[in-house]
């Protein structure tokens, strides 16, 4: 996840290191897709949350990890 130093980048920066943490997923054989189905449930609860707290950053990450 950037960190607080993120700030002072450019956009463009930002947003490809925003991108580049939401899309460090990786899956498991050993994990039941059952696992995985409700585990994109809750990141698409929590993502909203932060949504509505104005946490902008953390909404776009657990979006991308969830499209990813």
């Amino acid at each position: 996840m950037p960190g607080p130093g993120s700030a002072g980048l450019a956009p463009e920066e930002r947003v490809r290191q925003l991108i580049q943490a939401g899309s460090s997923v990786e899956v498991s054989e050993d994990i039941p897709p059952r696992r995985y189905f409700r585990s994109g449930v809750e990141m698409l609860r929590m993502a909203t949350v932060y949504c509505e707290e104005g946490n902008l950053e953390h909404a776009f990450i657990l979006y991308n990890k969830y499209i990813t």
